[in-house]
């Protein structure tokens, strides 16, 4: 009798537990997807929650959001669009879970180095973000324009509508050279013949990453528990370990 009793409890807490679970939609920027994949396993095994994730980058996710795209959270490559969507009344509880860092990847085989990359004659095509659509290629430019590099080098820009369309241009050879995410590297597995460089943090403006709840959401507790989540020693550990500053660290 005390064995059935015993059952039927474990059954009761597997059902409630079960009934507690729950799907949180997320639009999260290219640079921080595969991050992200590794949050959601860790967050579902401690909490039981799913996240479903969309990315893309941050100026098209945002356009996406404006038009009513039916997303929970926006976790944005900048703090700029999640700020503008808290002004107009379409989300709360603004929180910065990263801050980025920008890099130089650049494929040898024309015979220079990181040093040498971007003064080379010999540089054909540097491939960055659009500035207008991802942070990573703001912080990009900015660093061009601050080494009077940006106009220089005007012909051999091309640009991906996000940064992993950078990463993956230069990872492919078909850019000499990339200005991308340092998060994009950690699982990139470079080749004897590519170098990379990290590009000194005073020369762009801070890529501090926001994320927000959105006002339509019926997900306001599931958001909470995330956001304590990424808060957590375990999920600030796998931030930092993809290439990320986390808590501001210089």
């Amino acid at each position: 009798m005390k064995r059935l009793r015993f059952l039927i409890i474990a059954v009761l807490i597997l059902v409630q537990q079960h009934s507690w679970a729950g799907q949180l939609h997320v639009a999260v920027a290219s640079n921080f997807a595969s991050t992200l994949e590794q949050l959601a396993a860790a967050f579902k095994s401690e909490f039981g929650h799913d996240l479903i994730i969309s990315s893309g980058s941050t100026g098209q996710l945002f356009a996406q959001i404006k038009q009513g795209a039916p997303f929970d959270v926006y976790m944005a490559a900048d703090v700029k669009r999640p700020q503008l969507l808290l002004d107009e009344g379409l989300a709360t509880g603004l929180q910065i879970y990263a801050r980025g860092q920008l890099v130089l990847l650049v494929n040898q085989q024309a015979g220079f180095n990181c040093q040498s990359a971007l003064s080379s004659i010999e540089l054909k095509y540097l491939s960055i973000a659009n500035p207008d659509l991802a942070p990573y290629g703001l912080a990009a430019k900015q660093y061009l324009d601050n080494s009077q590099l940006w106009e220089r080098l005007s012909d051999q820009i091309v640009m991906g509508e996000n940064v992993s369309q950078a990463m993956h241009m230069v990872a492919s050879g078909n850019a000499t050279a990339g200005l991308v995410a340092q998060s994009l590297l950690v699982n990139h597995q470079s080749t004897a013949d590519q170098c990379h460089w990290l590009v000194p943090q005073d020369t762009y403006k801070p890529i501090n990453q926001a994320m927000v709840l959105l006002k339509h959401s019926k997900q306001v507790h599931l958001y909470n528990e995330f956001m304590r989540f990424i808060q957590s020693k375990q999920a600030l550990d796998l931030i930092r370990k993809n290439g990320y500053l986390v808590e501001f660290e210089s």
